[in-house]
């Protein structure tokens, strides 16, 4: 059963309080964002620095079903400066990581995952919070059904992106993971990536004794080669670099170039681990798994080209983020007394 989140912040998130927004400003984003479910729990919409001089050249390419939500109404300005600032400095869970799964309309491969996290002991799955962000899935897709339908005996919090759905938006979700997530640590994990319970002790250990400049890389031991996206970062670290560009959504690749260059720029220190391992689906079986629209090109000459120029710095870095709406739900198997699954 879902239950209310009471304790999520609102579409402004924790950093609004740390913001210099007029108290009007809040109190009308925090009217707009928060709104009853169906379910009796607790919706929560809005957006992060969406400017209010929004334009045409902002809109992300390849955005389908465009009408009445877009582009999306401004609930507060304010920049990347502040922030990015508000974000680094702020408060963060030290002794848990944030395992948070971006996903898109592949329920067998969400579920596969699932089924892992159920073989973990409550002593191990007590020092995580669970993730998983549905980057706008169709809806006999969604991740909160397909949650639902496994029953977690531990907690987990589904952030849905609303229409409409902007191709290739990994970089929104991934802000939004790392936005929301209230520890220290966390880990984007695809939806084909498999944490098993000997994985998940090497990251507490990472965890506890690194640096906040670390960005932890890891190898898939299926594969037999380091995975190129599922980090293990902080967030002060993420945040300090710029988080991830979303001039890059809408088209496709790199993404991941862009973000380790920003957090390279930014002082941050790679390390590769061959001793924590990944389980990856087979390529092969993930392409059958996955169900993309026909026009989700995969040409990457527009981000190639996006990307060169921002290292040359002939295009600017980020200064907007959340580009979307977005709501929270969480999941638990457990019931209070009196009430039914």
């Amino acid at each position: 059963t879902a239950l209310p989140d009471s304790d999520f912040a609102e579409g402004l998130g924790g950093l609004s309080g740390a913001l210099p927004i007029a108290m009007a400003t809040v109190a009308e984003a925090q009217a707009e964002t928060l709104q009853s479910t169906a379910d009796g729990g607790k919706e929560h919409r809005g957006h992060l620095c969406i400017s209010p001089r929004w334009s045409h050249q902002h809109t992300p390419r390849n955005v389908q079903e465009q009408g009445d939500g877009w582009p999306p109404r401004t609930v507060a300005a304010c920049s990347a400066r502040k922030v990015n600032a508000a974000a680094a400095a702020s408060a963060c869970e030290q002794r848990i990581v944030t395992l948070g799964v971006l996903y898109y309309n592949s329920p067998a491969l969400l579920h596969n995952i699932m089924r892992g996290w159920a073989t973990w002991p409550e002593s191990l799955a007590q020092q995580f919070h669970f993730t998983v962000v549905d980057d706008c899935s169709t809806s006999e897709h969604s991740a909160l059904s397909v949650v639902r339908a496994n029953k977690p005996m531990y907690p987990i919090r589904v952030l849905t992106i609303q229409p409409p759905k902007i191709a290739w938006n990994d970089v929104g979700a991934l802000n939004l993971l790392m936005h929301t997530a209230t520890t220290c640590w966390a880990m984007r994990l695809d939806a084909d990536v498999v944490v098993t319970p000997q994985a998940a002790r090497g990251l507490l250990g990472l965890a506890e004794r690194s640096d906040i400049d670390s960005v932890h890389m890891f190898n898939r031991e299926n594969i037999g080669s380091v995975h190129p996206a599922n980090w293990l970062f902080h967030r002060q670290a993420y945040w300090r670099a710029g988080g991830s560009d979303e001039d890059f959504a809408g088209s496709y690749g790199y993404v991941d170039a862009q973000l380790g260059w920003m957090l390279s720029q930014s002082g941050a220190k790679f390390r590769r681990h061959r001793d924590v391992n990944l389980t990856q689906v087979p390529s092969q079986l993930q392409r059958r798994l996955q169900h993309y629209p026909a026009n989700f090109s995969k040409d990457s000459t527009h981000n190639l080209e996006l990307h060169l120029r921002k290292q040359k710095g002939l295009a600017p870095l980020p200064t907007l983020y959340l580009r979307f709406r977005w709501h929270a739900n969480t999941v638990t198997k457990r019931v209070r007394r009196g009430s039914s699954l």
